[in-house]
C-alpha cells in the first residue's frame, strides 16, 4: 500500500471518530460539554493535519510519475 493510500485510510478513519462522537454527544444530550467539545476539536485538528499530509504525499507520488 501506497503512502498516500495509507494516508487516506487514516483520513476516513479520522472521520468516522468524528461521526461517532458527534452522534454520542446528540445521542448523550451533551452538546456544549467542554469535555466532549475538547475531544471534538482535538479530532479537527487530527483531521487538518491529516488532510495536509494525504496532500503532501499524493504531491510526492506524482512527482516520481
Amino acid at each position: 500500500m501506497e503512502g498516500s493510500e495509507i494516508a487516506k485510510r487514516d483520513h476516513q478513519r479520522n472521520k468516522s471518530e468524528i461521526v461517532k462522537l458527534v452522534k454520542e454527544m446528540f445521542d448523550l444530550e451533551k452538546w456544549g460539554d467542554e469535555e466532549y467539545k475538547k475531544k471534538l476539536q482535538e479530532l479537527v485538528m487530527k483531521d487538518n493535519d491529516l488532510i495536509r499530509d494525504v496532500i503532501r504525499k499524493i504531491k510526492s507520488e506524482k512527482a516520481f510519475e
